[in-house]
């Protein structure tokens, strides 16, 4: 999100009946307030949903609402809605324009509704039109279609006219295969944030060619040639200061756009897919906890001082019995509980899975079954970045300090870095110590990917190849039997 930009969603203010307290309003509006410059807008996201199911703070439900829409349903509902404002305020600053509320509000139904598209000016000017379905307007042309200048100056009069000295059609497109893709793929939030990011890498690109001389240089798409590949690449490694890895996921962002423009006819310029550069790289190191380092963990007496500890340990644990993930363990309901297992939708991939339960996760459920949490919760379980500052915490007090090298590569230059396992450690070990130790204990990888939702062998092999390593470890004890 832009920083002169805020996007912010409450619910909306009502009277209050004999029945209904500040805290406890039923089926109240989700409004998005929206602060951009000068602009101040408050509209209706379509969304209810009662107060006690509502996180003001992180402005996010926690509770379905009484049309049956879930949690996640409205929260995506609230992002992709967050994301169409961005949209808005990329295509008014690239005509350097401050709309009126109307004005915002009108674009922002185009973008919600798809009706984007991009043309030439006779001067070569590229612009964005915005698709206009009344044919009555005298300020649209033949082709149906109204310019962002022409729907600014609609209720205004004259207003002076931008200069616009550089392209906006590569810009212009990149936004459009964001929304276009977002919606038919359904990013997550993630997603989008990883595509956000490629924007910016680069625009800072573009910042610093300009420092360096160029200045009036910005993108097109002939520009990402070998060369042009090649320029961006040295930009992540020699100014960003990104590891080949990242480098390697960053490129292939790019592609990934600049495919999708080939394919969609905004330009002809496919040579970006025979830049394949080589990357000195190791295969990242698998974080994970021994049977007796889980022994170890358990049988810490964690000090009185510390007893909010008691919870982080126990939903830890009850990932490294069950594989699941952060997310998927903090969405566990009472009602997925079963007898001998429980019944998981992952939030990540939406894969329906059945986890059988084993004596350690079985009690952990049964310690916390009398406790009444928010929403259902089966488990205590706090947001996942306070639960990984809770875990180093934890592992530091309970004397992880074990030395763990990490080695990863910048061009050519190999770094090794040191650092105590308990800063490595984060509430994904959990599900990688259950991964590492189910293989170890020779249960087939087609089983455990039925458990961890897993779609496909590769994904697996990492796990597969320590696993290979903590069975030749145990083979050796025959050596002593």
């Amino acid at each position: 999100m832009r920083k002169d930009l805020k996007v912010k969603f409450r619910l909306k203010s009502r009277k209050l009946t004999s029945s209904t307290t500040l805290t406890n309003v039923p089926n109240a509006l989700i409004t998005m307030r929206i602060s951009y410059k000068s602009l101040k807008l408050e509209l209706s996201t379509g969304c209810h949903i009662d107060s006690l199911r509502w996180n003001e703070t992180a402005q996010v439900a926690v509770g379905p609402n009484r049309d049956g829409m879930t949690a996640e349903e409205i929260n995506a509902r609230i992002m992709t809605l967050a994301k169409y404002v961005n949209d808005v305020v990329e295509i008014y600053e690239s005509a350097s324009l401050v709309p009126t509320p109307e004005q915002f509000k009108d674009t922002l139904e185009r973008v919600k509704t798809g009706k984007t598209s991009f043309t030439k000016s006779r001067s070569s000017t590229k612009k964005v039109i915005i698709n206009a379905p009344e044919p009555a307007d005298k300020s649209r042309s033949k082709s149906g279609q109204v310019s962002l200048k022409t729907l600014f100056n609609k209720n205004e009069g004259k207003t002076e006219k931008p200069k616009i000295n550089k392209p906006l059609q590569f810009w212009e497109v990149a936004i459009e295969f964001e929304n276009i893709c977002g919606r038919q793929n359904n990013w997550t939030e993630s997603t989008h944030e990883k595509f956000q990011a490629m924007r910016n890498h680069l625009k800072g690109l573009r910042a610093y060619k300009r420092k360096q001389g160029l200045k009036s240089f910005d993108f097109d798409f002939d520009y990402f040639d070998d060369d042009g590949m090649l320029s961006y690449l040295e930009y992540l490694r020699d100014v960003k200061n990104m590891k080949n890895s990242t480098i390697e996921k960053h490129l292939e962002f790019l592609r990934w756009f600049l495919r999708w423009s080939f394919q969609k006819g905004f330009h002809k310029n496919n040579q970006f897919e025979t830049f394949r550069p080589k990357f000195k790289k190791t295969q990242k190191k698998i974080i994970f906890l021994t049977k007796k380092e889980i022994t170890k963990l358990e049988n810490y007496e964690i000090p009185k001082t510390k007893l909010y500890l008691h919870r982080v340990r126990d939903v830890f644990l009850f990932c490294c019995y069950t594989g699941l993930r952060h997310s998927d363990v903090s969405n566990l309901k009472k009602y997925d509980i079963k007898k001998d297992y429980i019944e998981v939708t992952t939030k990540k991939t939406c894969d329906s899975l059945r986890i059988e339960l084993n004596d350690v996760s079985r009690k952990i459920l049964e310690k916390y079954e009398p406790f009444d949490f928010p929403d259902s919760k089966a488990l205590p379980v706090v947001c996942n970045q306070k639960m990984n500052q809770y875990l180093h915490e934890l592992f530091k007090m309970a004397g992880f300090n074990e030395p763990v090298r990490q080695t990863f590569y910048k061009g050519n230059e190999r770094i090794d870095i040191v650092k105590p396992k308990y800063e490595l450690i984060g509430t994904h070990t959990g599900r990688r110590t259950f991964i590492c130790n189910a293989l170890g204990m020779g249960i087939s990888p087609q089983i455990v990917m039925k458990w961890t939702g897993h779609s496909d062998y590769k994904s697996m092999k990492p796990y597969i190849d320590v696993a290979d390593d903590i069975k030749a470890e145990a083979m050796k004890k025959f050596n002593q039997f």
